[in-house]
């Protein structure tokens, strides 16, 4: 799939290679990137009880002088970005913003309401509660699909398509359909589901592969038994078997902490850097 604008969530410390290496892969894709720089606002003043038991402001004394450090970085590192994405001869556009909390997971929101997908840059994850904050962002206040590890731009020869019937799952993968149309083979997995005597009609995924192959993927289908072992590390095992380059699935919250608290399978999947995976919710 051309022309796809990709929202790129990078570091103000990210180096100029990392960058250029998404740069030139959009290129070849004639695709737009809104590369997006991202910095945390240093924390907040705080509020403590005087002695005379009033409700008082605590700032430390140079908190003022770190913001307008911090923002006049920001603003001269993507002065420098704009700078080196204009002589790569590809459509771009730079951003950059500081915030926190919820506010920060709105601006990572409203940056990719307008793209096709979001990535996150792997320097981000030196900052765990930025790259937290961005993936919550994304894929709890946008309509876009969250790919994390690897090449946004890469085709994918074989896709393992985690299943397990929820919404987050069925999600993912029509976010992700034209990935699946574009691969020469798709691996849907279904992870501890009743077994097919124990369920009237037919066995599970195969509506999603009937419907995928009308789209003319070739899918197979396969259960499995975790054993004992985790979701997250079957995911990985079972994908790795197949050959898999990309892998695709839903991405799960805890009721209302969901803005915060991602499931644990989830939250395993972000934290491994081995293996591509594209979120949808």
């Amino acid at each position: 799939m051309q022309h796809r604008t990709v929202a790129y969530y990078v570091g103000v410390d990210a180096d100029d290679a990392s960058i250029l290496e998404c740069a030139e892969t959009a290129h070849i894709q004639n695709d737009h990137l809104n590369c997006v720089l991202i910095a945390a606002l240093p924390n907040l003043p705080y509020l403590k009880y005087g002695s005379n038991r009033f409700v008082e402001a605590g700032l430390p004394s140079n908190w003022l002088d770190v913001l307008h450090a911090k923002n006049a970085a920001l603003k001269s590192r993507a002065t420098e970005v704009k700078t080196l994405l204009a002589g790569q001869g590809l459509s771009a556009n730079v951003t950059g913003f500081m915030g926190l909390g919820a506010e920060l997971q709105q601006l990572v929101a409203e940056q990719a309401k307008c793209s096709d997908i979001a990535f996150l840059d792997g320097d981000l994850r030196k900052d765990p509660d930025l790259f937290h904050k961005i993936t919550c962002g994304v894929l709890f206040h946008s309509p876009v699909a969250l790919m994390i590890n690897g090449d946004p731009f890469a085709q994918r020869d074989c896709v393992f398509l985690a299943w397990n019937d929820s919404l987050p799952a069925s999600r993912a993968t029509h976010l992700a359909l034209p990935i699946l149309l574009a691969a020469k083979e798709v691996v849907i997995g279904c992870f501890d589901l009743p077994s097919p005597e124990d369920v009237e009609g037919s066995v599970h995924g195969t509506d999603l592969a009937e419907w995928l192959g009308h789209h003319g993927c070739n899918v197979t289908v396969s259960q499995f038994q975790c054993g004992g072992n985790s979701v997250a590390h079957c995911i990985q095992e079972r994908a790795r078997e197949a050959g898999a380059d990309l892998i695709v699935m839903g991405a799960y919250g805890h009721s209302h902490l969901r803005e915060s608290v991602f499931g644990g399978t989830t939250q395993a999947m972000l934290e491994q850097t081995s293996l591509p995976v594209l979120f949808g919710h």
